[in-house]
């Protein structure tokens, strides 16, 4: 028999259901409403995916960076809409943000801190915006920043030490900055890890300052503007690998301008102004397997013979890369490594300033010129059998551009014959040199110089139409074996002196000092006798000039004539044109009147005193040599309101 319950308790039984609804009601509508807005609070202009791991907010009209975006989101994607400023610590919150896409806005100002709390960024993109100048800054804390885009912007300028916050950087894309005007010695210090570099289409007119990159191994160039390409522009560039000069309108290429780029193994040349190469160009680029010459305006002469068995030896499989022939007429569209020597005749390379031996003390600067063609190579061969090249790493001696050897600093042991060796495609030139460093200064005045002239050619057969070259070697110590056989020695001064060690006469540097005194002497006694003649010759001049002027010396007479008088005579004066009426008659207002001389006044002569001398003058009168002899004139002052008039007799 059932025992029926009481109302309260079924009234429980219900009730309990119920609050376990309530209570779960509220947890069930926000995860509807999560799920109707998003995947954990995606925004609602954005499109989120992996789980809020990669949110997408691109052409959304968006002027700023909107709110919401999820705390675990690695990439942020907010191109193409129009934002114009990013606010500080506007992404503090995305700890774990790699990657932040805001190109294609229109931001001209980023603040300082505006990249706060990106701890793992490594990617920021900000090109196709209005930045003006490089936001320096705001890569404050971006320790894990490989990769930085700041092309086709507006930017004007990079100072020094733009990049030196984010050390980390591994490619750094500057391209079409097409107002930059500047970049300075120190742009890109502290960059040691770059890898990549693009300065594309920047207007560049001369080569930046690139040696603090270090790392570097690809080099964007393209599309700018460099006449010329000299030594040193690569400086520091030693593990590059790929460099892209395209469309430069480069005409010029001087020689060991490539010599720092010994890793180089793709280089494009392509779409510029060439029209020849310096002899061995590509000698120090030992790993180059990859040329682009097309689109130049080759001229096929002697001067690009080596480039094109160097084409032939190196790049055998892509003859297409590396263009055709401009000039001359008969030889257009002929491709370069279809050049042949027998259509040419040349000769080898003439030295137009050969190297002079050289008496110098240690311690002190040498150098050795050695002036020849731009288009042929140059080399020094060392008494220790050495050879050096610009490319060569020497601790104190260094082959120029020039050609010119340069000693920082010489050494007892670096006295011996020194050969500049000039080599083109038909042979060598050589000229040599004696270098004596002493213990003490020599003089030099009485040394008769010589210097050895070699050149040597090449004989051609039916068998050996070219000659045959070799790849460069790194230089020993080994000595230096002449590619070419038949020599002729050309002795350009005859006069010799034997050359002897300095240390064989304990008195020569005695000597040598007593000569140098001497020739002292002579020069002080010259320079002494010629200021002394100066000195009489200036005496001399003085006296005759002076002779001349007292024989020149004309006496000059000078009267004043009254024109014209326009107002009447005052009291006083009436009163003495009544004792002189011819005098009153000629005088007016603020005249000066002269004294009556009744018994003389028709007459032009003049009784002199006891022992003064007469003269005659242009007149005919008879006048006192004081009169005469007078050099300034005699003005007689009248009122302003006359109208007077001097003539000079």
């Amino acid at each position: 028999m059932r025992v029926p319950r009481p109302a309260s308790a079924r009234h429980a039984w219900i009730a309990a259901p119920l609050a376990l609804l309530c209570l779960a009601a509220p947890a069930w509508l926000a995860r509807s409403a999560a799920a109707v807005a998003g995947p954990q609070g995606c925004p609602a202009a954005c499109s989120c995916s992996n789980q809020s791991s990669k949110v997408v907010c691109t052409r959304r009209g968006l002027a700023g960076v909107p709110p919401g975006i999820p705390p675990n989101t690695r990439h942020l994607n907010l191109m193409e809409n129009n934002i114009r400023m990013v606010q500080a610590d506007t992404f503090r919150h995305l700890r774990h943000l790699e990657v932040l896409q805001l190109g294609r806005n229109a931001i001209r100002q980023i603040e300082v801190g505006a990249f706060n709390g990106l701890a793992s960024l490594n990617t920021l993109e900000l090109f196709d915006n209005w930045l003006t100048v490089v936001p320096s800054g705001a890569f404050e804390y971006l320790s894990k920043l490989r990769e930085l885009w700041l092309r086709n912007n507006p930017i004007e300028s990079i100072s020094s030490y733009a990049f030196n916050r984010v050390p980390s950087l591994l490619r750094l894309d500057l391209g079409e900055l097409k107002k930059l005007k500047y970049i300075s010695e120190g742009a890109f210090e502290g960059l040691y890890n770059l890898k990549y570099l693009n300065l594309g289409m920047c207007n560049i007119r001369d080569m930046p300052n690139l040696t603090p990159l270090v790392g570097l191994e690809e080099l964007e160039m393209s599309g700018n503007n460099f006449p010329a390409i000299r030594p040193g522009a690569f400086h520091g560039l030693k593990s590059l690998k790929k460099l892209w000069i395209m469309s430069s309108q480069i005409s010029l290429i001087e020689r060991n301008a490539f010599d720092d780029l010994a890793a180089l193994v793709e280089l494009n040349l392509a779409h510029n102004n060439l029209t020849s190469l310096p002899h061995d160009l590509f000698a120090p680029l030992r790993y180059l397997v990859e040329l682009h010459l097309h689109h130049n305006p080759w001229n096929c002469d002697c001067d690009v013979l080596w480039l094109s068995w160097w084409l032939r030896e190196y790049i055998p499989t892509n003859s297409t890369c590396c263009g055709r022939c401009h000039a001359p007429a008969h030889m257009r569209g002929r491709f370069l490594v279809e050049v042949d020597q027998a259509a040419f005749q040349c000769s080898a390379p003439f030295i137009m300033d050969a190297p002079r031996d050289l008496n110098i003390s240690e311690g002190r600067v040498a150098e050795l010129k050695c002036r020849t063609p731009s288009m042929s190579s140059v080399r020094w061969l060392l008494p220790n059998g050495t050879v050096l090249s610009h490319a060569s790493n020497h601790p104190r001696i260094s082959v120029l551009n020039d050609g010119t050897l340069n000693f920082s600093q010489v050494f007892l042991t670096d006295t011996g014959v020194y050969t500049c060796m000039v080599t083109n495609v038909a042979g060598n030139s050589n000229a040599s040199a004696y270098l004596n460093v002493s213990t003490a200064e020599l003089n030099t005045s009485n040394y008769s110089f010589f210097t050895t002239v070699t050149v040597e050619t090449t004989e051609t057969s039916p068998e050996n139409a070219f000659p045959k070259f070799t790849k460069p070697v790194p230089t020993t110590a080994t000595g230096y074996q002449p590619a070419y056989t038949t020599t002729t020695t050309v002795l350009i001064q005859t006069t010799k002196t034997p050359k002897q060690d300095p240390a064989a006469d304990d008195g020569k540097a005695q000597t040598s000092l007593d000569e140098v005194m001497r020739t002292t002497k002579i020069i002080i006694g010259c320079f002494v006798a010629v200021t002394l003649l100066a000195a009489a010759m200036l005496i001399v001049f003085y006296k005759l000039r002076k002779r001349h002027q007292q024989r020149s010396t004309v006496a000059a007479a000078r009267t004043v004539e009254i024109i014209q008088v326009d107002e009447d005579l005052p009291a006083s004066a009436a009163a003495a044109s009544a004792a002189s009426p011819a005098t009153a008659a000629a005088a007016g207002e603020g005249a000066v009147v002269l004294p009556a001389i009744p018994d003389h006044i028709n007459y032009n002569t003049y009784k002199p005193s006891h022992g003064a001398h007469w003269t005659e003058n242009c007149l005919g009168n008879s006048l006192h040599p004081t009169v005469t002899t007078i050099a300034e004139p005699y003005i007689i002052q009248t009122h302003p309101k006359e109208k007077v008039q001097e003539t000079q007799i």
